[in-house]
């Protein structure tokens, strides 16, 4: 039977920033502080993933799948199904003060390159989006709404490997009405151990409201040890205008 490895590679922390000034110089008692930036991502750091596997047997996940699969299939006479849910986010997805949970769920491995993957939203036991694309994904992960549109953002982390090879990157994303909103992306992890050995390199990406996004940029110190050095920044990191991803809205019946 045909099988994928699946590697994550994700860390959420906060940090803190300077406080607001008012035009004399002192801190401004009456001023928000500024935001404190989010880790979207880190490649220097591995996560084991949670169990979810228990959800792939819920009923709004089990009618997201039955959806997908019979787009999936109608479109590829060779669709080889392996379903899994692969990782839950909890936040509001569609709608301001919304209490849901993104799922994220795999239909099939195949193409090796782009398996069928899904994104299933439900909101008290009962499905309310659900949206198919192809990417290999392992890893979603809720971030606080950045555009101050009420509605909270997700990064997708994925990982790919051939070769001895592996390279690591990390998408942010919304659900927009028609779909996935992409923000952009970028690759946060990339090594060569299980081949030349010769090295690969880690990047740490955070964001604040608005958002403005920044990057610090690490080496591989060695494939031995698994350390990372500083190479550069923090720097600002410009994303592309959000566009539509290439995915499609699946039925929720």
């Amino acid at each position: 039977m045909r099988s994928g490895v699946l590697l994550t590679l994700f860390t959420a922390v906060l940090f803190g920033c300077a406080n607001a000034q008012d035009p004399d110089g002192g801190a401004d008692p009456g001023a928000a502080a500024p935001a404190e930036p989010v880790v979207l991502a880190d490649g220097r750091t591995w996560v084991e993933p949670a169990d979810v596997s228990d959800w792939s047997a819920r009923p709004p996940v089990q009618q997201a799948m039955a959806a997908a699969r019979a787009h999936w299939s109608a479109q590829d006479p060779d669709y080889e199904e392996e379903t899994r849910v692969m990782a839950v986010a909890e936040g509001s997805f569609t709608g301001s003060g919304a209490a849901q949970q993104a799922v994220l769920y795999l239909m099939s491995l195949w193409p090796r390159c782009c398996p069928r993957m899904g994104i299933a939203v439900v909101e008290d036991g009962a499905l309310v989006r659900n949206v198919g694309f192809e990417a290999p994904t392992q890893l979603l992960t809720a971030v606080p709404d950045l555009d101050g549109d009420g509605k909270d953002e997700l990064v997708m982390v994925g990982s790919f490997g051939m070769g001895g090879e592996n390279s690591t990157s990390a998408t942010l994303v919304s659900l927009a009405d028609s779909g996935l909103r992409t923000w952009g992306g970028s690759m946060i992890g990339y090594n060569s151990c299980a081949g030349s050995g010769s090295g690969g390199m880690a990047a740490r990406i955070t964001a604040v409201p608005g958002p403005e996004f920044s990057i610090e940029n690490y080496e591989l110190v060695s494939c031995d040890s698994g350390g990372f050095r500083l190479g550069s920044g923090p720097e600002p990191l410009e994303f592309p205008p959000p566009g539509e991803e290439m995915s499609v809205e699946l039925p929720l019946r």
